[in-house]
C-alpha cells in the first residue's frame, strides 16, 4: 500500500502541494529602484542636448559669417549676369542652368522649380513629373488662337465613348480603334505543283 501512494505522488504530471511552506521574513524591497533620481537624469540630458544643438547653430552661424567676410569682392572689370555664365551647353546643376523659356511652363512650375542652378538631378524629373501629371489630369490651351483646349484624360475618354455612342445610335459605323485586327489579306494564288504551273491554288498568310 506503501509502494502504491509513492509511485502516485511521484507522477510528474502531479503538483505537489506547498500550501504548508512559509517565510515572513522574505517581502518585496521598495527601496531596490529610486524614481526620482532617474527622472532627474533624464530632464538633464534632454535639457543639455538642447543646449548642445543650440550652441552648435550658433557657432554655425559665426563660422557662415566669418567665410562672407572673407571672401574677397569681385573685380569692378568682372564679368557680370549673362556674360559671367559659361556657354551653351551647360553641365547639369551648373550656374546658369535654368529651364529653357520655349517650354513656357510658368502655368505649371514655380520660378523657384524652374530654376536647377546648384540642386539636386532629381530636381528636373520632378518638375518633368509635374508639367506631365497637368497634361494628364489637367485643363489648359493648346493653341489658343484655334481655340484647341486639353482636357483631363479621363475626361477626354468621357466625351469619346459619348460621341460613339451617339454615331451608333445614328447608324454610322464605328471608327477602327487602335489595337484592333487587321482585315485579312486577299488569298494568295500559286501555282500547284501537280498541275506544272497551268493552275493556282490558294495559299493564306
Amino acid at each position: 500500500m506503501a509502494s502504491g501512494k509513492r509511485r502516485k505522488y511521484d507522477d510528474i504530471h502531479m503538483t505537489p502541494d506547498v500550501s504548508y511552506i512559509t517565510n515572513p521574513d522574505v517581502a518585496h524591497e521598495e527601496s531596490d529602484v529610486s524614481v526620482g533620481p532617474i527622472a532627474k537624469f533624464v530632464l538633464g540630458l534632454f535639457i543639455f542636448s538642447v543646449v548642445i544643438c543650440v550652441l552648435m547653430y550658433v557657432m554655425f552661424l559665426f563660422f557662415e559669417r566669418r567665410a562672407v567676410e572673407s571672401e574677397r569682392r569681385p573685380s569692378p572689370l568682372a564679368r557680370r549676369g549673362e556674360a559671367a555664365l559659361p556657354p551653351h551647353p551647360r553641365l547639369q546643376a551648373s550656374k546658369g542652368f535654368v529651364l529653357d523659356d520655349s517650354q513656357d511652363p510658368s502655368d505649371v512650375l514655380t520660378p523657384k522649380e524652374q530654376d536647377f542652378q546648384l540642386r539636386e538631378p532629381q530636381a528636373e524629373y520632378r518638375a518633368l513629373l509635374k508639367i506631365w501629371e497637368q497634361d494628364l489630369h489637367g485643363y489648359g490651351w493648346m493653341n489658343q488662337a484655334e481655340g484647341t483646349a486639353r482636357v483631363p484624360i479621363a475626361r477626354a475618354m468621357q466625351l469619346y465613348a459619348e460621341r460613339q455612342r451617339q454615331k451608333q445610335q445614328q447608324g454610322q459605323p464605328p471608327p477602327t480603334q487602335p489595337g484592333a485586327p487587321a482585315p485579312s489579306a486577299p488569298a494568295e494564288q500559286t501555282p500547284a505543283a501537280s498541275s506544272s504551273g497551268r493552275t493556282g491554288e490558294a495559299t493564306h498568310q
